[in-house]
């Protein structure tokens, strides 16, 4: 494994780590990194909907970000070929060409730096080889969705090799609307990307790649779940048949009125360059250029009724670039060390436009454009120093500095058709609807925060090791991205850190025929953000969204992690995670009512008390060729979905069972497939307006195909 910036052995490393190799990854049938949630305890992954490409909410130990805006920084890193993915559009990146799959749980503020509290996902794709190797993989499944995808890689001289790859998708999509009496979540993928590998010399290895992507599709469906005393209900009408049942009264059938002609897009131009040069003596120095560029839009429906109570056009633009060094000592001495700096500059903008017909009167239009950039440098070191041939210390630290700059321009509201402007000063100026009109010049705020880490192993045998660890996890603060009020949009949230004192232990058994790998954890919040709606008497829209600070939370609980092969035909694994999350010091305005209560009784969304996963493969020669049958049930606990713990969008427990059989004959495989076969229907978003409307989506629902896999 790669997870700390150097090749070893994950059963050397004293952390919760789980990983899948590239023969894992092989057997199954990942879309994209939702499916890899399976693999590690006390995970959930969910697309929120709130967006076109795949918003990503990823919760490990009850720790992540479920919000679409750009300003709200994950809690949990996406690393993708050593780049950091800075935003949750896009980070649940298609499972294409991926040679290792590796989960980091709890805060890796050392290596990785700020906006890894909860953890990283480390994905890392094949490298270019010299001989002709490659995979293709034609994949049909239900609601009419075909997927075509392949790799190829060569030799171009003796010291050129490139890859080249390809995927496209196309689905119906498995959502109904019964408005407009037609299918409305249908989209379009496709990927194009490659890679050369330069070797002058022995010591010297040189590489560049490109990814383009392209997603369009039917702005994603938001599901109108609402209470007796709800507005939407009250003025029009607008009611949930049942509690917890959406308008529509089905999970999978939508009414909204919104566009469905695939106008939404989400568009990605990626480029990394790596430069590592061997300077001998177990000593390598590397250094890693990424370039990452997003451009999306879609006019979505919030509201999820017939009529236009609110909806939006979200046209945003984001880019990041980084800069890191690292020098590295290997080998087998005492001393094992990685050394880096690393630089982040990153600026998105977003113009939105609100489409409100709350009233009885015609349609109001308002819109705000808000940019923020951040700029971020950062120095880190990780060290292994064996004391003994048994004892193990490692010690990390990293210092960061980030520096955030905000601007908010609310131009013009439309009432009628007819528009009013205001010019661009610091001030609030009233509009015609009565509301206001924020006009903000650059505000600026800047934090610096240093994060150790100290573990301690211990080798009791080859096989067996227990290690104490200490670790410390910062994300960074920041503005609020969709404000209506001058506070909103000039005053910044706090950073978050936290605290992580775990004990663990990994061990091998039966010729490494069991592996089993296991920690107990306590975690302790300080700051811990929380984004939440609000009301925003006066303003044009009458609402924000705004990034509130709980003051402490304790995240405590313990995980499992099975490998076993009884015989050579038969692979069994699993893990367990059990989570005990609770706020222990919460005083806010969480209803808006200028009044801080204690906010201490909320449950912590996304945080199940029990995940576990338990799955096997059979694999057996069968004439020509060899069979395997493969299955798995992945169990989410009952949970909070959204930041209110909104009794009608919260989940229960589910099962998600997912099953395939397959046939290789030389290198073409045949393999017939279902996933969540239970048919679970679990809300994968919900978020509260309060005393408005609730909108939620599900997670997709049974679906089964058939593909065709062929390596050369």
């Amino acid at each position: 494994m790669t997870a700390r910036k150097r090749v070893e052995n994950l059963q050397d490393l004293g952390g919760s780590i789980s990983a899948l190799s590239g023969g894992d990854l092989l057997k199954r049938f990942d879309s994209d990194v939702r499916d890899f949630a399976s693999a590690s305890p006390n995970v959930i992954i969910d697309d929120v909907q709130q967006g076109p490409g795949g918003v990503a909410a990823i919760y490990i130990r009850g720790i992540g970000v479920a919000d679409v805006e750009k300003s709200v920084d994950p809690a949990v890193g996406v690393v993708f070929d050593d780049i950091y993915l800075g935003q949750s559009a896009g980070s649940l990146m298609k499972a294409i060409d991926l040679d290792r799959v590796e989960v980091l749980r709890g805060p890796q503020g050392t290596l990785f730096g700020r906006n890894a509290t909860g953890g990283v996902i480390s994905l890392s794709r094949s490298r270019p080889t010299q001989e002709l190797t490659g995979k293709a993989r034609l994949t049909y499944e239900r609601f009419h969705t075909i997927k075509a995808e392949g790799v190829v890689s060569f030799g171009v001289t003796e010291n050129v090799a490139v890859k080249f790859t390809g995927a496209y998708e196309s689905t119906d999509g498995y959502m109904y609307n019964r408005t407009q009496h037609r299918r409305g979540q249908k989209s379009d993928f496709g990927a194009l990307g490659t890679q050369v590998l330069f070797t002058p010399t022995d010591a010297l290895e040189l590489s560049v790649s490109y990814d383009y992507q392209k997603t369009r599709q039917d702005a994603p469906v938001s599901l109108a779940v609402l209470r007796p005393t709800d507005y939407f209900c009250t003025g029009f009408g607008q009611c949930s048949p049942a509690p917890g049942v959406p308008t529509s009264g089905d999970r999978y059938t939508s009414l909204g009125n919104g566009p469905i002609n695939k106008d939404a897009f989400f568009e990605m131009n990626m480029a990394i360059g790596k430069a590592k040069y061997d300077l001998g003596n177990d000593y390598e120095v590397q250094y890693i250029l990424g370039y990452l560029k997003t451009k999306e839009g879609a006019t979505q429906d919030w509201d999820g009724t017939p009529l236009t109570l609110y909806q939006t056009d979200r046209p945003a633009r984001w880019r990041q670039t980084t800069n890191e060094v690292r020098l590295s000592k290997g080998g087998t001495g005492p001393l094992t060390f990685v050394l880096g700096g690393y630089l982040w500059d990153s600026r998105y903008t977003i113009n939105l436009k609100n489409y409100i017909g709350l009233a009885a009167t015609p349609l109001l239009t308002s819109s705000q454009e808000v940019t923020q950039s951040t700029k971020s440098y950062a120095g880190y070191f990780e060290g292994d120093y064996r004391i003994t041939d048994k004892l193990k210390l490692t010690v990390g630290a990293r210092y960061t500095h980030d520096r955030k700059t905000s601007i908010v321009n609310d131009g013009a509201i439309n009432i009628y058709g007819t528009t009013e402007e205001v010019d661009p000063i610091l001030t609030i100026q009233p509009s015609l609807a009565g509301g206001s009109i924020l006009m903000a010049a650059p505000v600026k705020a800047s934090w610096s925060k240093f994060t150790p880490k100290v573990s301690l192993s211990y080798n009791w045998t080859s096989d067996v090791m227990t290690y104490a660890l200490w670790s410390r996890g910062y994300r960074g603060g920041g503005f609020n991205g969709r404000p209506a009020t001058l506070s909103a949009a000039t005053i910044p949230y706090n950073p978050e850190t936290l605290d992580n004192y775990e004990l663990g232990f990994k061990s091998e058994f039966l010729d490494r025929r069991l592996r089993l790998n296991g920690a107990v954890y306590m975690m302790k919040y300080k700051d811990m953000q929380q984004d939440l709606d609000v009301p925003a008497p006066g303003s044009s829209t009458g609402r924000e969204n705004r990034t509130i600070n709980a003051a402490k939370a304790d995240l405590k609980g313990f995980e499992l992690d099975l490998t076993a092969k009884p015989f050579d035909a038969l692979t069994l694994n699993g893990n367990v995670g059990y989570l005990d999350a609770k706020y222990k010091s919460f005083f806010g305005d969480i209803y808006s009512t200028g009044t801080a209560i204690d906010a201490s009784f909320l449950k912590i969304r996304r945080a199940p008390k029990w995940t576990w996963n338990i799955g096997a493969t059979y694999e057996q020669d069968v004439g020509p060729g060899t069979f395997w049958i493969s299955g798995s049930v992945h169990y989410m606990g009952a949970h909070e979905v959204t930041f209110l713990n909104n009794p009608n969008i919260k989940n229960g427990g589910q099962y998600l069972a997912d099953a395939s059989i397959s046939y290789r004959v030389n290198k073409t495989t045949v393999s017939v497939f279902g996933k969540n076969l239970a048919n679970e229907d679990g809300w994968s978003v919900g978020y509260d307006v309060q005393g408005v409307w609730s909108y939620a989506a599900p997670r997709p629902p049974r679906t089964w195909g058939v593909a065709v896999t062929q390596t050369f």
